[in-house]
């Protein structure tokens, strides 16, 4: 099931001046699957007596929103556009690194509505990252058909090639970062007092993407979500525990306007919480070193 949350959580009472109009959004699957083991492939000799094949970790998308509202319907985006700074935003999102699971990042992305502004330039781009995966898909797909006669291999290749197509799929709905729309992603670490390591996932916004594409922008990070048990462990059976996804952003506005850049952070203290509790399918996972 798809859960959400949002700040301020309470739009009826928003303090306009205090929050400068900004919201932040998250959301994505709150009981998403764990397939332990989704790496493991049999060695040829050990064939025999095991089951052919393996699970690959179900892929999952959770996405940000972050926008502005124009509560007093005299402007738009190409008038409060002219308030932000040229790096007009940061997103973070954090996820646990304790509980029994992590994740695995896969791609991050900034969503665009056909057709944009700049949808010519934007199809062409796009239309060039998706010709840069395709020698991945294809080799995968070459590979899945060369190896569908040996026991295990032929699943594990045909299931490479799908999540490959997928992501290249991805791609093509995501602002290529182009001349104007150079947005970024970083991987960063916070640390939480009580609950250890958090791995993390930064966005770096310009101006002109808020100004191009609207009062609301739309990103996502696409991960598995794997098994993780610290070595050495009493623990007898692989349990995981629901736990946070962990939002923030920094809207900046322009320095020209305000004398200097004013970061304006969502939530004002703190983080954006999505609680996820991870479950378990098919059998019970192995120890892992984290």
């Amino acid at each position: 099931m798809i859960e959400y949350v949002t700040w301020p959580n309470n739009i009826d009472q928003w303090n306009r001046e205090e929050d400068h109009f900004f919201y932040l959004e998250v959301f994505g699957e709150a009981s998403p699957r764990i397939t332990p083991g989704y790496t493991q492939l049999p060695l040829p000799e050990e064939n025999d007596g095991l089951k052919q094949g393996t699970n690959l970790a179900p892929l999952y998308e959770y996405y940000w929103s972050l926008g502005y509202i124009d509560f007093d319907k005299k402007c738009g985006p190409d008038s409060w556009g002219g308030e932000l700074a040229d790096t007009a935003a940061e997103v973070y999102l954090y996820f646990p690194t304790t509980g029994g699971w992590r994740i695995e990042e896969l791609l991050a992305t900034i969503k665009y509505l056909c057709p944009a502004m700049e949808h010519a330039s934007l199809l062409q781009n796009a239309a060039h990252m998706f010709a840069a995966a395709q020698p991945m898909v294809e080799d995968a797909s070459k590979l899945a058909a060369i190896g569908s006669g040996v026991p295990g291999v032929g699943l594990i290749a045909a299931s490479t090639a799908t999540l490959l197509d997928v992501i290249a799929k991805l791609k093509v709905t995501s602002v290529p970062p182009m001349d104007g729309y150079e947005w970024s992603v970083q991987k960063v670490a916070h640390h939480v007092q009580g609950e250890g390591l958090l791995h993390g996932i930064k966005w770096t916004i310009p101006k002109k993407l808020f100004i191009e594409f609207g009062s609301r922008l739309t990103g996502s990070i696409a991960l598995n979500i794997i098994p993780s048990i610290p070595q050495p462990s009493s623990e007898q059976s692989y349990r995981p525990r629901r736990l946070p996804i962990r939002a923030r952003a920094v809207m900046k506005l322009h320095p020209k306007r305000l004398g200097g850049d004013e970061p304006v952070p969502l939530p004002t203290d703190g983080f954006l919480e999505l609680e996820i509790e991870p479950r378990v399918s098919n059998h019970q996972g192995g120890r892992l070193v984290s």
